[in-house]
């Protein structure tokens, strides 16, 4: 028990990952910043030894019903413990969930004192999208003192009609009839269905997930990782110069995309400069999950510019054939200064020629 402690920010790095609630508590405690593996450990710190608390900020690595979860939510439900937090909450998630029906929005409910509130979650599996009218008639009604909304959230694999697809417009209406700024998209495809991401302005949030090529962008000065996906639709050039002009502070970038871009980028040598993209603090981007032509994308200096690049997960036979095995100069510019190659599981013995082509290779 600490006696005098009044903020406590637990890391990220693994060795704090998956503290259990009573491995240690302080009843001064004002400020905790946590992550926790999932809702039900988040729900176990709400209790009498956090009397003070004002401001809880956690990310929950994975948000599922489980029996502990069910115990935990009939039990701090009937002892209402969510107003011991009296001024701020962020709960931030970025694994998908299909409990935030049952889970977290009667949490919220709960707590009608706050001042700031903060949400980041990726949902999938409703009947309907989490928009400005739910976020308003169910949460934001019940919080009678609150100034700060800030949000991200990602509704999927919702089913319906493509012809009964809300626009962005029906989606964003009752927010800013409340005057909050905010931007949004939907998106349809016989893959995953309905898809929506509604999201505030400015994006005040380090991290944002996209899971399809219709996300617009916004400028943000404070996004360092940004995960970008799509299922049908390729990002084209315009989409990756979208992403490199809106976070311009971004410094890991990972790509999902299996659909081949349309657009032939090889001719592109020979033009202007002004067609090259630039992520100038970008330093680890991942292409695990890409068709080879984003590889081409992002790695030929003709394409992309990548001056802090340092870090690159990527398939090894892609990069074989994209530097025409470890003897193409158009992308020994953007390689030259990295330090780690991650090929995945498998172990590589590489020739001399990949040695000679990576320098800086730790």
């Amino acid at each position: 028990m600490f006696t005098n402690l009044t903020y406590l920010h637990i890391g990220l790095q693994d060795i704090c990952r998956y503290l259990p609630s009573t491995t240690c508590y302080s009843s001064s405690i004002a400020h905790l910043n946590v992550r926790v593996r999932d809702f039900g450990d988040c729900l176990s710190l709400l209790d009498e030894r956090l009397s003070q608390l004002l401001t809880f900020i956690v990310e929950v690595d994975y948000i599922y019903n489980t029996s502990m979860i069910i115990n935990y939510t009939v039990q701090y439900f009937k002892s209402q413990k969510f107003y011991l937090i009296k001024k701020g909450f962020s709960l931030i998630s970025f694994r998908q969930t299909i409990e935030y029906d049952n889970q977290i929005v009667p949490c919220l409910r709960q707590m009608s004192q706050l001042e700031k509130y903060a949400l980041s979650l990726i949902v999938r599996c409703r009947t309907s999208f989490i928009d400005g009218t739910h976020l308003v008639n169910d949460i934001l009604s019940k919080m009678s003192y609150l100034h700060t909304f800030i949000f991200n959230i990602i509704t999927y694999n919702v089913r319906m009609d493509e012809e009964l697809l809300p626009t962005p417009d029906d989606v964003k209406r009752a927010l800013i009839q409340r005057e909050y700024n905010v931007n949004c998209y939907t998106d349809y495809s016989a893959f995953n269905n309905g898809q929506c991401h509604i999201y505030s302005l400015p994006f005040a949030m380090d991290r944002m997930y996209t899971h399809s090529s219709k996300f617009h962008g916004d400028l943000s000065l404070t996004v360092r990782y940004l995960y970008v996906q799509d299922f049908v639709r390729p990002f084209e050039h315009d989409f990756c110069w979208r992403i490199s002009r809106d976070f311009p502070l971004l410094n890991n970038l990972t790509i999902f995309n299996i659909a081949k871009q349309t657009k032939n980028l090889i001719h592109q040598q020979d033009e202007q400069a002004s067609s090259i993209i630039e992520f100038s603090h970008l330093m680890t981007l991942c292409l695990y999950g890409c068709y080879i032509n984003y590889v081409t994308q992002f790695l030929l200096d003709f394409n992309t510019h990548l001056p802090c690049l340092n870090t690159l997960y990527i398939k090894y036979e892609d990069l074989v054939i994209v530097t025409d095995n470890f003897t193409n100069n158009a992308a020994r510019s953007n390689c030259s200064r990295l330090q780690h190659i991650i090929f995945g599981s498998m172990s590589m013995v590489c020739p001399e020629e990949f040695h000679h082509y990576f320098p800086l290779l730790l």
